[in-house]
């Protein structure tokens, strides 16, 4: 439950009486906390995230989850975001668990002498614990300060029965909607895979504002009650990853020392010093585009209190007249919109920093434009030559690997290679293939990993490269995926080397232009060239440039004809402008 309040309104709501305060003094049974041990590489953990919200949906105000981010699986390679915390290792280490995931209801002993329990045990050691009486009721409410992003919780107990001589009251924040990687998300949770292939975890811990096992409370006798209140203020992120106001659930439970919870609950967050009008630019990105556009996605979130219906998205290359977009919908506060397509830009032929801004929210001014803006560093993969070179580093589990090469023209797959040999140790091998390619234009490099871990995951440090006509390393990568990573590249140029007969022979690319045009055949590079319109006249005198690129942005859209001076004469190529 979520109450906001805008900015304006703020002062006059500190009077307002909460919904969950003051705490039942009505005997009740035992509410469930339910740990579950996990990690991004952990390959069954997603179906332990199934199976805890199946236990969570049988019981929604009595069941609640935190996911702790713990050791090996949890450990970050390359770029993978770092989910965990301080307090997770020794979390997991009194749990007594062997394997992920594992999962504690209650941190009770069932059997043997450890809390932690495999995921088909949950559902019924929940049954168990929610048929038992509690000595002590929690109730708890919260407030977080937009402006300040100070977290206050004030938590009340009342104890039914005498309880235990002292027991530990304990604070955990968690957050929802935390895109990340995560292993065997395909096989078990789809329905968690968003649009751009991340995986969106929910329920995880971020902090627990009463320290690693609590505040003691001595004070337990029948008819008791007991108030705290706890502040804390919100980092931007932890560990790099964002912590997003709006994501929160806040959960406070009574253990007895650092085991054996008896109850807990959780409660509504109030936000406080909200804007009234407040578009959040979360997120941008793209892939590398090389056949002619950029396609870009964003994510746009609404972080006032009015709900949002418009906004202007303005984006484009620095140095360039920018586009504009607008967005219409309907985001209440804290609502996201991901994945929204802007129209491409014009990328062929380039590379640099695309700058992208909100502004005009339901056409007027957006209150804080703190987080209107985003920028995008865009490497554009055009290649030149006709035989190419890929070098493969496979790690451990070579047989999840396989790749192609897509011509975007026919739709025909001109290379493929794996799947490879499963290594007898945690090691790499690596493997080199020839491919020739016979299009100039789009083509596409798909690598694929069949676990969904990619193949530089904790078993080898693996990777993957490929090198021009000339030998040169025209792309690498560091091999950190999921279960598929897709490279479009535009071969601009089929050059096989400097022969002097060669020089007869070019085309021009692309044709109609867009305001750029390149001379396919590397051995003009320097020539002199003229071009000329349909009635004869030279309007433009020019020499080829290295990376046999003209500029032609300023002539007008129409038919031309480009002559080529070689030492076999004059060479004419006709093209036409349309921008």
């Amino acid at each position: 439950m979520r109450k906001i309040l805008p900015l304006l309104a703020a002062v006059a709501t500190s009077a307002t009486a909460f919904a969950q305060l003051p705490v039942s003094t009505v005997a009740e049974n035992k509410n469930v906390i339910l740990e579950e041990f996990t990690g991004i590489y952990c390959g069954y953990c997603p179906d332990g995230h199934v199976k805890a919200k199946a236990v969570k949906d049988a019981n929604p105000n009595d069941v609640f989850i935190m996911n702790v981010h713990a050791g090996g699986y949890a450990t970050p390679n390359g770029n993978d975001p770092d989910f965990r915390t301080s307090f997770g290792d020794a979390l997991a280490n009194q749990s007594g668990l062997t394997g992920y995931p594992a999962g504690t209801v209650n941190r009770h002993v069932f059997s043997g002498s450890a809390t932690a329990m495999g995921r088909s045990a949950w559902e019924a050691s929940a049954n168990t614990i929610l048929g038992e009486s509690s000595y002590v009721n929690v109730a708890l409410e919260s407030t977080i300060d937009y402006i300040t992003r100070e977290v206050v919780v004030d938590v009340e107990l009342y104890f039914t029965a005498n309880g235990a001589s002292s027991i530990n009251l304990n604070v955990a924040l968690t957050q929802n909607s935390v895109e990340g990687p995560q292993s065997g998300a395909s096989g078990f949770n789809p329905s968690q895979i968003l649009e751009n292939g991340n995986y969106n975890h929910g329920h995880m811990l971020r902090h627990l504002l009463t320290g690693q096992w609590g505040d003691v409370i001595t004070t337990t006798t029948s008819g008791t009650t007991v108030t705290r209140q706890y502040t804390y203020t919100l980092p931007a992120n932890l560990n790099g990853v964002d912590l997003e106001l709006g994501n929160f659930e806040i959960i406070a439970f009574v253990a007895e020392g650092n085991n054996e919870i008896i109850s807990g609950n959780d409660g509504p967050i109030e936000y406080t010093n909200l804007p009234t009008l407040n578009a959040s630019l979360t997120k941008a990105s793209a892939l590398d585009a090389a056949c002619g556009e950029a396609p870009i996605t964003i994510d746009l979130r609404n972080l006032g209190a009015d709900d949002m219906t418009s906004a202007t998205i303005t984006y484009g290359f620095d140095g360039e007249t920018p586009m504009t977009y607008n967005w219409t919908g309907s985001l209440e506060s804290f609502e996201k919109e991901t994945g929204i397509e802007l129209p491409a830009l014009d990328a062929q032929y380039g590379a640099g920093m695309v700058a992208i801004s909100v502004s005009d929210v339901n056409g007027s001014t957006d209150v804080d434009p703190t987080d209107n803006d985003q920028e995008l560093e865009m490497d554009f993969h055009n290649f030149d030559g006709t035989s190419f070179e890929l070098t493969l580093v496979q790690d451990r589990y070579g047989d999840e690997i396989t790749w192609e090469v897509i011509d975007e023209t026919t739709g025909l797959t001109v290379a493929e290679g794996g799947p490879y040999a499963q290594l007898a140790a945690t090691g790499t091998e690596t493997h080199t293939h020839q491919f020739t390619l016979s299009n100039v234009g789009c083509h596409t490099l798909n690598v694929y990993d069949s676990y969904g871990d990619g193949f530089n995951s904790g078993f080898g440090v693996g990777s993957y490269s490929v090198k021009n006509s000339e030998g040169s390393e025209v792309y690498n990568s560091d091999a950190i995926f999921g279960s598929d990573q897709l490279t479009p590249f535009n071969l601009i140029s089929m050059w096989v080397g400097l022969e002097e007969e060669a020089a007869n022979s070019f085309a021009l690319y692309p044709n109609p232009s867009n305001g750029f045009i390149f001379i396919d055949n590397q051995e003009l590079a320097g020539t002199s060239v003229q071009i000329v319109n349909t009635l004869g006249q030279v309007v433009k005198t020019d020499l080829i440039a290295n990376d046999l690129k003209m500029d032609v942005s300023e002539l007008p859209n129409g038919a031309y004809f480009l002559n080529i001076t070689t030492d076999n004469g004059v060479i004419t190529k006709s093209f036409s402008i349309a921008k």
